[in-house]
């Protein structure tokens, strides 16, 4: 329990440290942006709930996945392929940099 306590205290640290560079921010911004842009348009093109095309926004973002919701659509499945590769990216961009700031907050 007190490894776990010590590591969301070293990930929260991380992130106030990323705070102050415009290049995290940035990135966590367009992260963001990429989720909110996800789940309007599987809530527009499938006609999902907003909470079921927020949570497949994630899943497809992190690579987690998730067998029982997917798309339907031609346009759903293209969508999908094309947000999954710039999704991943910049989730990958942004856990690199939270990675590097973690560690200089834990240095400090």
């Amino acid at each position: 329990m007190r490894s776990l306590c010590l590591g969301l205290v070293r990930l929260f640290a991380g992130v106030w440290h990323g705070l102050r560079d415009p290049e995290f921010r940035a990135i966590a911004f367009l992260l963001a942006l990429s989720a909110v842009a996800g789940s309007v348009f599987y809530r527009a093109v499938e006609g999902w709930a907003w909470i079921d095309a927020m949570y497949f926004s994630f899943m497809a973002l992190t690579t987690v996945g998730d067998a029982n919701l997917a798309p339907i659509s031609v346009l759903g499945k293209i969508f999908t392929i094309a947000f999954s590769l710039i999704g991943i990216g910049l989730m990958l961009a942004f856990v690199s940099r939270l990675a590097s700031y973690r560690d200089q907050a834990r240095d400090d």
